[in-house]
């Protein structure tokens, strides 16, 4: 993923777009414009097409946040919170906070998606129908026309048993509603995914070789990657969560940290903390109450002649919900944090009070060691929890 910039608020969650689908978008646009529209449409000029164009990509970018939406209604329904909706370059994801709670959920939240493509697609047909019914067809019926057809081609795709397709996932609740255990219905339901990845670059080859298309064949060949990829990615998350979700981050935390006051300046912080304790965060506590955190890589990036006069409280970042977190809290949600932040550690309070940290590379080796020694441990561990 790119860089993500929030266009709106819907439901209490954001809808985000990935900086890939400004590039899809242009693709979009562009297809439309010089070979699809001319060729369905002909003997028209190109303003014509481009403004076509620009209206099918509004209703494809309505379409897919509809698609996404049903998802997100059903999650939170299910008390299965959604961080994010975000349009990147093959469509659109509902991102939900941690794992599914349990089968049915999941199950119902999977096909809402495909279901609210359908209706969307019955939707502009009948536009179409009642447009060509009373109006002479035209530039609008083949729009309408086409976000019909689109939206039925999206249900049908999404629908295949594939994880992590809409289809996929539902075979996953299946499988973990009763196997009892979702790890192993993660493993099985991206298998499948796999072999359809591999259909999927199997006829971009295909495409590219015996039809010369290489535009088709690079699109087919990049999604079979991109679902190989996530499902990979999606069975080695659900067994971290499974290994560390009983955990909690006092098991994994350092409480021999060194911490710094606000007050002093940015040369005697690296002079008597950095060069003698070799840490790269550093809390910044005050009378036992943790009020900030400074880093090596944000000392760093200060101009060297600012350090002997700036303080550490005016560069130093607050705690909050992004880079501290409660005893009670889970290792498998501190990684998930970590993860999407980008950060190496969090800082370990209790009312304020600090009381250690946990790092990533921590996490990461005892994932490591768990799995080396017993692969099979995850199913064992999601067995019990279910």
């Amino acid at each position: 993923m790119f860089n993500r910039v929030t266009l709106f608020h819907f439901f209490g969650f954001p809808v985000k777009a990935d900086a890939s689908w400004l590039f899809l978008s242009i693709l979009i646009v562009w297809t439309l414009t010089t070979k699809f529209y001319p060729a369905v449409y002909p003997l028209h000029s190109s303003q014509v097409y481009q403004m076509m164009a620009f209206a099918t990509l509004i209703g494809i970018l309505a379409s897919i946040i509809a698609h996404e939406v049903a998802h997100a209604i059903i999650a939170e329904y299910y008390h299965m919170p959604i961080e994010s909706i975000t349009l990147f370059i093959f469509g659109g994801v509902a991102e939900l906070k941690g794992e599914p709670s349990h089968p049915k959920g999941e199950f119902l939240m999977a096909l809402a998606g495909p279901a609210m493509s359908v209706m969307m697609g019955l939707f502009f047909w009948a536009a179409e129908s009642l447009y060509q019914l009373y109006l002479q067809p035209g530039a609008s019926s083949h729009v309408l026309g086409y976000l019909g057809n689109m939206n039925m081609i999206i249900a049908a795709f999404n629908m295949a048993p594939a994880f992590p397709l809409d289809g996929g996932r539902a075979l996953r609740a299946a499988i973990w509603h009763f196997k009892n255990n979702m790890v192993l219905a993660t493993r099985i339901a991206s298998s499948l995914g796999a072999f359809f990845a591999y259909g999927l670059l199997a006829y971009a080859i295909y495409r590219i070789v015996w039809f010369d298309d290489a535009v088709q064949g690079i699109w087919a060949g990049l999604l079979g990657l991109f679902m190989h990829g996530a499902g990979t990615y999606a069975v080695r998350q659900t067994e971290n969560r499974s290994i560390l979700g009983a955990e909690k981050v006092t098991r994994f935390m350092h409480g021999q940290i060194v911490s710094v006051s606000p007050d002093i300046t940015i040369t005697e912080l690296v002079d008597n903390y950095v060069y003698k304790h070799y840490q790269k965060i550093f809390p910044v506590v005050d009378k036992g109450i943790l009020v900030g955190i400074i880093t090596l890589k944000a000392v760093l990036a200060l101009d060297r002649s600012k350090w002997s006069w700036l303080h550490v409280a005016s560069v130093m970042e607050k705690p909050d919900g992004q880079n501290t977190v409660e005893p009670e809290t889970s290792a498998a949600d501190a990684l998930d944090m970590m993860q999407k932040s980008r950060k190496d550690s969090l800082l370990i309070t209790r009312d304020g009070e600090f009381m250690g940290v946990v790092a990533l590379r921590d996490l990461v080796a005892y994932l490591s060691i768990t799995m080396k020694i017993d692969p099979d441990q995850p199913l064992t561990m999601s067995s019990r929890r279910a």
